[in-house]
């Protein structure tokens, strides 16, 4: 998520540099709800100490109002057609 967050923030600058702005929150949609839960929690636990840096970050353009972490569930992932087998 931290890439992708440094992507963003990238494309947000090229476009500004065009003298285009964005008005809405940029979605990064994601799967994995401890995720995104881990991103909006202030408190940070012993299990995630490996992790840290990069949440700090995403988090930062969270509250800065540049992304927001929609909810994604894994059975309405279009991607999950070429990666898993499938029944006939």
């Amino acid at each position: 998520m931290a890439l992708t967050t440094c992507e963003v923030i990238w494309l947000h600058w090229l476009l500004a540099d065009m003298v285009v702005y964005l008005k809405d929150l940029t979605p990064l949609h994601c799967d994995n709800k401890s995720v995104i839960y881990i991103a909006h929690n202030f408190v940070f636990h012993e299990r995630t100490k490996h992790i840290e840096t990069d949440c700090h970050f995403t988090r930062r353009h969270l509250q800065l109002g540049i992304l927001s972490l929609p909810l994604v569930p894994s059975a309405l992932q279009i991607v999950d057609i070429l990666t898993k087998s499938h029944s006939v």
